[in-house]
């Protein structure tokens, strides 16, 4: 067998009626089917390529304001079952112990693929995949960009897999002692949070402090950018450091490098360049634009600021033909 199980077809019949939940769409053989319904209602019923099957006994608890569920299904071949409670039913996948599922948490809508199968994630954020055993790669297209993640199946086991897109960009690479930089994290998150809460490994002495909004709440599925602004002491080791960023409410951390250098490379002065306050500023974005080609029009065949050596016309060349392009 190759490929994904049939879940697109069990997903596809689903159709959920106001209280009946499924604990989860895809079962092993042995294990047993988990539902609540409201209040009230009769025991369920399932049924099997179209036949109504018997349970010996339910399980029946009260859990808040519904009614939990449980009882061991007849034996059957896999495939697609229907559970029913009234009038709602909802489909679900029993699948052989030869086989694995993956349980995928991602942003509501995400697509993924899984061993040639597609799915998108529901909007709980959940989306389920049945696949022989063996290593596999998920993809899953998020805001932002794609993220693959590589998925050890075994036979008879479930494995979760949490999809989140977060990277961490500093805005310079190559910083001078004393100066700020402005530390972007970017971050898709499979569920709504209050906040984005950071917790920062920076070298000693570092410092990061947030920009406005940083705070504000995040909704699941959406590409969410806070930023923190980091300030490089005067007496900052030279070198390559790096930048940490743990995101206990995503159970991620991201890490960036940032060099400490006492002279930049001409395009990092250009592109941070405040022409307004004619001074350099490497918490801004670094980008080119004409303003800040004309300034550096002025220094050619003269010491560049915080360079160290005079600017060449072949140097500015070179930027404006970077600027250009579309």
């Amino acid at each position: 067998m190759k490929g994904a199980f049939g879940l697109g077809l069990a997903l596809g019949l689903a159709v959920a009626g106001a209280g009946l939940e499924l604990a989860r769409p895809v079962l092993f053989l042995s294990e047993p089917l988990v539902l609540w319904t409201l209040p009230g209602e009769e025991p369920p019923r399932v049924s099997f390529g179209g036949t109504p099957l018997p349970v010996e006994r339910w399980e029946r608890t009260p859990d808040g304001d519904r009614i939990r569920w449980e009882a061991r299904l007849p034996p059957s071949p896999p495939g697609v079952w229907l559970a029913c409670a009234g009038s709602a039913c909802y489909a679900f996948l029993r699948v052989p112990e030869e086989m694995g599922i993956v349980e995928v948490r991602a942003p509501p809508g995400t697509p993924l693929s899984l061993a040639g199968a597609a799915r998108v994630a529901d909007r709980g954020g959940w989306a389920w995949f049945a696949v022989p055993p063996g290593e596999w790669e998920l993809r899953g297209e998020l805001a932002g960009g794609p993220s693959r993640h590589r998925v050890e199946v075994r036979a008879g086991e479930r494995v979760g897999v949490t999809l989140i897109l977060a990277e961490v960009e500093p805005s310079a690479r190559v910083v001078l002692p004393g100066h700020r930089l402005t530390l972007s994290v970017r971050a898709v998150a499979p569920r709504d949070l209050s906040t984005l809460g950071a917790e920062f490994a920076l070298p000693e002495g570092w410092e990061a402090s947030p920009t406005p909004g940083t705070y504000e709440p995040i909704r699941a599925g959406e590409l969410a950018v806070r930023a923190w602004i980091v300030s490089v002491p005067a007496g900052a080791i030279l070198g390559e450091h790096a930048v940490g960023v743990r995101l206990p409410d995503l159970g991620l951390e991201i890490k960036a490098t940032v060099t400490v250098a006492i002279r930049l490379p001409p395009r990092e002065v250009v592109c941070h360049w405040d022409v307004t306050a004619n001074r350099l500023d490497l918490t801004l974005p670094c980008f080119l634009t004409y303003e800040r080609l004309l300034w550096a029009a002025t220094f050619v065949g003269r010491e560049l600021p915080h360079t160290g050596r005079p600017f060449s016309q072949p140097e500015l060349l070179e930027l404006a033909r970077e600027w250009g392009k579309p």
